[in-house]
């Protein structure tokens, strides 16, 4: 639960497919291999992953609290996205009948996970956080037939096991490091801050069908989360007697502008293309990247443990970009 400057001009996805035309999928799949739009969809949602990686290491380098850096973090987003907004006129998109409450959905839906994944990480540690918070994919996979009616396929049931299996070797060096904490109360924000993640997503793919664009989405939502966690933010701040520091405004400027102004936007415009299952399970290329940004920027060599995960998860995005169905008719949530 996905641009600044040139790469913020997203596409349209009404200029691109028309308005008011859906695509279907061929009842017989795509024999000929994915075609372009799923393609695009698969790309956009891997990059945005992708960037996404990079924000462990970027929160390596700061010292400011978390709330607050969490805080800064959208309203540098919410900044740069309401230029693009208004430049657009993209902000219209959000008159459209059904637009606000999906988008207040999602809004509230991304402040969740990320209170949620802080707790979960704070009770029980950063791997069984990590892990429980990835099970999305699986709650999607039986939740979208029934809520967007999109068929998930039997291929998207081997891809998230295989996937799901590389995601707990990427973790083995994380256990065996730090031990498993295990609490209630930790176990339940972590299997929340996973169902907020599937909720946060089945609200971006609903937006597609009213042809709302990603940024005006990003915007609000970034806007929504940073009102709600200044005053934790303050109040951390004041708790720790800490002093902004220009590194640590840079971090929280990388972090507003390529991890969530850029990296949101690209992920829900890739949402227009390819099922919401489908994004899910190319999203556990963030995990990957992860020890790679650690590997360039921090040194850290990643283990055999964490290679052979990694594999796995890429063995899983293969698998669904060349053996998945394409989009289906997509109907509205709710």
């Amino acid at each position: 639960m996905t641009t600044p400057d040139a790469m913020l001009v997203e596409a349209d996805p009404v200029s691109v497919a028309g308005a008011g035309h859906r695509r279907v999928g061929v009842p017989g799949g795509d024999e000929a291999g994915p075609p372009p739009d799923r393609i695009r969809g698969y790309l956009e949602v891997g990059l945005a992953s992708l960037a996404n990686g990079s924000i462990g290491v970027m929160v390596t380098y700061a010292d400011m609290p978390a709330a607050m850096l969490l805080c800064l973090r959208m309203v540098f987003a919410a900044a740069a996205l309401g230029a693009v907004v208004l430049a657009t006129g993209s902000w219209r998109d959000l008159r459209t009948p059904g637009a606000p409450l999906r988008v207040l959905g999602i809004s509230v839906a991304l402040s969740l996970n990320l209170i949620l994944y802080f707790l979960a990480i704070r009770s029980t540690g950063v791997a069984v956080a990590i892990f429980l918070s990835y099970l999305a994919p699986v709650y999607l996979a039986f939740v979208a037939p029934r809520i967007l009616h999109e068929k998930t396929e039997p291929v998207v049931y081997l891809a998230l096991a295989v996937g799901l299996v590389g995601m707990v070797l990427i973790l083995v060096p994380g256990l065996a490091l730090d031990g498993v904490r295990l609490s209630a109360g930790g176990l339940f924000f972590a299997w929340a801050a996973g169902v907020m993640y599937a909720v946060y997503l089945l609200f971006a793919k609903s937006l597609r069908a009213l042809h709302v664009r990603s940024t005006p989405v990003v915007f609000t939502q970034s806007a929504f989360t940073a009102l709600v966690m200044l005053v934790p933010g303050l109040l951390a701040v004041n708790a720790a007697h800490y002093d902004y520091t220009g590194i640590d405004l840079v971090m929280a400027a990388l972090l507003g502008l390529l991890t969530t102004a850029f990296s949101f936007s690209l992920f829900m415009d890739g949402l227009h293309y390819i099922r919401v299952q489908h994004a899910g399970i190319i999203a556990y290329v963030e995990p990957v990247s992860a020890p790679l940004y650690a590997l360039v920027l921090l040194g850290q060599v990643p283990s055999g443990w964490t290679i052979a995960g990694g594999a796995l998860i890429v063995a899983a995005g293969i698998l669904v970009v060349l053996y998945a169905r394409g989009e289906p008719e997509l109907e509205l949530l709710g």
